[in-house]
C-alpha cells in the first residue's frame, strides 16, 4: 500500500501550460540522470498536454517543493475503448528520489483517477493500470512494486553503430519500397501497422478511427521535425505489405535515427520483408550522415523481432520495464499469445 499524503511543505496541484519548461527539465535531469542525455523537448511534451485525447486538467498533476520548483509530476493516459488497459506514470526529481512518500503519494493520486476510469470497461473484462521504470531507476522500481504492480514484460533499446555503409536490402519477389506519400498512404499506413501488431503481447484492438487520430497526432506532435521521406512502405503491387516509419532524430539529436515502427503483415512475413526493411532505413540514415540508429522493442517479442534486429547488427544498449497493477479480473482483451 503506498501513502497518500506528501511530504511536508509540498503542494500538488494541476499543470497549467506555464508549467512547460519546468517539466521538461524535470524529464530531462531524470534521463540525464541515467542516459547522460536529453530525452524530452519543449515542442513534444507541449504536443502532448494539448492533445485532444489528453485531459490535462484531469490527468495531470504538478508537485511544487517548498522552494516552488516543479520537482515530480504524476499522470494517468485516457486509453479510450475498451478501457482494458489505463496507463500511467510518476516523475520525481532525482535530488528527491529517495523520498518514498512523495513517491507513494504521487501513485496513490494516479490510481485514484484511474479508479475514474475502470467503470467506463465492459463489465466483462479484465482492467489493469500500467506503468513503467528503466531498468536501473532502482528507486521508480521500488515506488512502483509498493503501489502494487507486477514485473510483466522487459523491453529492449536497440542500436546499431555503422562505420561503412550497411548491407544492401535484398527484396523478395514482387516487392518494390517506396517513401510514403503521409496524405494519401496514412490510413493504408495506419492498416498495415494495426494488422501487423495484433499478434504482439499486451496489444488491445481499439476502434480503427481511434488508431487513426493517434497517427495524426504523432505526426503533429513531430512538427517542423516531421519527415516523410523517412517513412518506408513496402509494396506487393498497390498492397502494403510492410512499413518503417523513422526519425531523423532522438530528442533534441539529430546525429542519430530512430525506427519508430517496423511492422510487416502477417501474409508477408518469412520472405525477409521486415529485414530488408529495416536495412533500407538504414542505409537511407547513413547516407545523411547518421552513423547510429535505435529502435525499442519487446525483449520477448512474439514473432521472433529479436532474431530480426540482432542479424541486421543491432544490439541491446538497455532495457525497460513494464509493469501491470490488475485492477478488475475478467476477460482479458490483450494479445497474451500467438492465434493457432
Amino acid at each position: 500500500m503506498t501513502r497518500s499524503e506528501l511530504p511536508v511543505g509540498w503542494t500538488l496541484r494541476p499543470a497549467t501550460m506555464d508549467d512547460l519548461d519546468g517539466a521538461v527539465d524535470l524529464f530531462n535531469a531524470r534521463s540525464q540522470r541515467f542516459h547522460g542525455e536529453n530525452q524530452s523537448t519543449l515542442q513534444e511534451i507541449q504536443s502532448w498536454w494539448t492533445s485532444p485525447r489528453f485531459k490535462m486538467a484531469d490527468d495531470l498533476r504538478v508537485a511544487i517543493d517548498h522552494s516552488g520548483k516543479l520537482a515530480a509530476t504524476t499522470h494517468v493516459n485516457d486509453p479510450g475503448e475498451p478501457y482494458a488497459g489505463i496507463g500511467c506514470a510518476v516523475v520525481v526529481d532525482p535530488v528527491y528520489e529517495d523520498d518514498e512518500s512523495l513517491w507513494d503519494a504521487l501513485h496513490a493520486w494516479a490510481l485514484q483517477r484511474i479508479d475514474e476510469y475502470v467503470a467506463l470497461a465492459a463489465p466483462e473484462i479484465r482492467v489493469a493500470a500500467l506503468t513503467s521504470a528503466y531498468a536501473g531507476d532502482a528507486a521508480r522500481r521500488a515506488a512502483i512494486e509498493r503501489a502494487g504492480f507486477e514485473l510483466v514484460r522487459v523491453g529492449n533499446r536497440m542500436r546499431i553503430e555503422m562505420s561503412e555503409s550497411p548491407s544492401t536490402p535484398k527484396w523478395s519477389d514482387g516487392i518494390s519500397v517506396r517513401t510514403a506519400n503521409v496524405e494519401s498512404d496514412l490510413r493504408a499506413i495506419a492498416a498495415a501497422d494495426v494488422e501487423a501488431f495484433r499478434d504482439h503481447w499486451g496489444y488491445v484492438e481499439r476502434p480503427f478511427e481511434k488508431e487513426l487520430e493517434g497517427w495524426q497526432e504523432f505526426i503533429e506532435a513531430e512538427g517542423d521535425l516531421h519527415d516523410p521521406t523517412l517513412w518506408f512502405l513496402a509494396c506487393d503491387g498497390k498492397e502494403v505489405a510492410g512499413v518503417a516509419i523513422c526519425n531523423g532524430h532522438i530528442a533534441d539529436d539529430t546525429t542519430r535515427g530512430y525506427v519508430a515502427s517496423l511492422a510487416v503483415r502477417p501474409a508477408w512475413r518469412r520472405r525477409g520483408i521486415g529485414l530488408a526493411l529495416l536495412q533500407h532505413a538504414f542505409g537511407e540514415f547513413y547516407r545523411r550522415g547518421q552513423s547510429i540508429a535505435e529502435l525499442d522493442m519487446d525483449s520477448e517479442n512474439l514473432t521472433g523481432a529479436l532474431r530480426l534486429y540482432e542479424r541486421a547488427g543491432m544490439h541491446v544498449v538497455r532495457q525497460g520495464l513494464s509493469y501491470e497493477k490488475e485492477l478488475r479480473p475478467g476477460i482479458d482483451v490483450a494479445t497474451r499469445e500467438l492465434a493457432e
